[in-house]
């Protein structure tokens, strides 16, 4: 009679540490996928925003002496988001289509170009810049931030860049 209590009390031993073992399986799978979730959020993503190129213009659209104002749409990743941000820039035909940044360098306003005056002027503190793009008054430190071109299959295309702003140098943000 006593192998019959130890034989009953062995799997009743068993449904116990397997009603034990279940949740804190349970408790560890939320625990790892909430680890996991905070590590991707806090760490963030390497940008590859300055690597890629954007189709500026077909190469054949892009003539004449004067600056010629174009629309580009620019990945940004900030941390783990990804969004699509619109930048002007203008392309210099006349400088074998070199391509400026139409944020000024002063404290990062859009600049326009006069074509009255033929300059580049900042709307917000009225600094100047050629139409080469170099400074020529206000309290912008220096001239129009160029940005890398390349032609691929008849294009112009450029890695969009952004600058720190009221800088006598150029240092790219990160």
């Amino acid at each position: 009679m006593h192998n019959d209590n130890a034989s009953a009390a062995g799997p009743d031993k068993s449904r116990r540490a397997f009603l034990i073992l279940v949740p804190l399986g349970m408790l560890a799978g939320v625990f790892t996928s909430v680890a996991t979730a905070a590590y991707r959020f806090l760490k963030p993503r390497i940008s590859e925003s300055s690597n890629k190129w954007i189709d500026v213009a077909p190469l054949a659209d892009l003539t004449g002496n004067l600056p010629l104002p174009k629309k580009i749409v620019a990945e940004q990743i900030a941390g783990w988001a990804t969004s699509t941000e619109e930048h002007f820039v203008y392309v210099l035909p006349a400088k074998n289509n070199q391509v400026l940044s139409a944020v000024c360098p002063h404290e990062g306003c859009e600049v326009s170009w006069q074509t009255d005056t033929k300059l580049f002027s900042c709307p917000c503190h009225e600094s100047y810049f050629a139409a080469d793009g170099s400074r020529i008054s206000g309290p912008a430190r220096r001239g129009l931030d160029p940005l890398p071109t390349r032609l691929q299959d008849g294009k112009l295309q450029v890695q969009y860049q952004a600058f720190e702003n009221n800088t006598e140098q150029r240092i790219t943000r990160s």
